[in-house]
């Protein structure tokens, strides 16, 4: 079985500024509706066991330091769980543990379409968005902060009673998700993760190898990136695609796939993340590294950035 490329191609779905009414639409129209006529609702967790499906590259692989909730919309999506390719049908609702390795919208055989709302939960957060697969193009919805206590007891709650796993835990499951996308209509929420605000922006060079780069980069900068990976999602030799990038731009593709992460980590910070789940979430294996690395290109520790933010908010 041949093992999922990484994402190659991914644009947004709508408008930065429209993103949150748009959730909110969409848990109203479609995911409560769902969760309200369905009698059960499919629930997948990950196997116990190592499949024996050949795994995906490691640096491909996702694996959160917190829960992950997904909703399929409609179609039907490819996941894996630990080497095992599961197959979740539209009104499926997926639950990922801390720590599962698993890569969402794996390859299917039909090549099928699909469209899926995530809520994730970091620390102390909720953080939900829609994403959209068709044609080979990966569509991402704007990424929504929702500032409410009571969806992370929901989220916390919920995962405690599928683990538990007795004959009522189905009904109580689908309670606590009416709850949870219940709340989410009225609690506070704004645009969060920038990832996808610059995937519309042209490169600062016109040349289609630099923007090839630059999108492989943008779409994939929260996972581990090697060189091979680059030069077999553009086509071209590592030695070509290094020296052309650094001849137009000035820099080397690494150079700007750290400075896109610290991007995206100052805009995370201001979120209140720990700075571990910062530095997990752009790619950073190792938080005293992603520390390090921040200081020496900001100028201050990603802890001080944090708290100057928080300051200059309250005032």
């Amino acid at each position: 079985m041949k093992v999922p490329a990484p994402i190659e191609r991914e644009e947004r779905l709508e408008p930065l500024e429209e993103g949150v009414e748009r959730l909110r639409q969409l848990i109203a129209q479609e995911v409560i509706p769902l969760l309200e006529t369905r009698k059960q609702i499919p629930l997948l967790a990950a196997p116990l066991q190592q499949g024996g499906i050949p795994l995906p590259s490691r640096s491909l692989l996702q694996r959160h330091s917190f829960l992950e909730i997904g909703v399929v919309l409609d179609g039907t999506m490819g996941l894996w769980w630990r080497g095992n390719l599961t197959i979740c049908q539209a009104g499926s609702v997926v639950l990922i543990p801390p720590r599962c390795p698993h890569l969402p919208h794996a390859p299917l055989p039909q090549r099928a379409a699909h469209r899926v709302l995530w809520v994730i939960f970091p620390p102390h957060q909720c953080i939900a968005h829609q994403c959209a697969w068709r044609d080979g193009v990966h569509y991402v919805g704007t990424y929504c902060a929702l500032d409410d206590d009571e969806l992370i007891h929901l989220g916390r709650s919920l995962w405690r009673e599928w683990r538990q796993q007795d004959r009522w835990s189905p009904l109580i499951v689908k309670g606590y998700l009416l709850a949870l996308f219940g709340r989410m209509l009225k609690a506070p929420a704004r645009p969060a993760v920038p990832k996808y605000e610059r995937l519309m922006t042209p490169s600062p060079v016109q040349d289609p190898l630099v923007d090839a780069i630059y999108r492989f980069l943008w779409s994939n900068y929260n996972h581990p990136i090697g060189l091979a990976d680059l030069a077999t999602a553009v086509a071209y030799s590592p030695a070509y695609l290094c020296r052309h990038f650094r001849q137009k731009t000035g820099e080397t593709p690494f150079q700007a796939l750290r400075r896109i992460r610290l991007e995206v980590a100052k805009r995370l910070l201001t979120l209140n993340l720990s700075v571990a789940t910062v530095a997990e979430m752009v790619g950073f294996n190792d938080p005293l590294y992603f520390s390090k690395v921040f200081t020496r290109t900001v100028g201050m520790p990603p802890t001080l950035y944090r708290q100057r933010f928080a300051r200059t908010r309250r005032q």
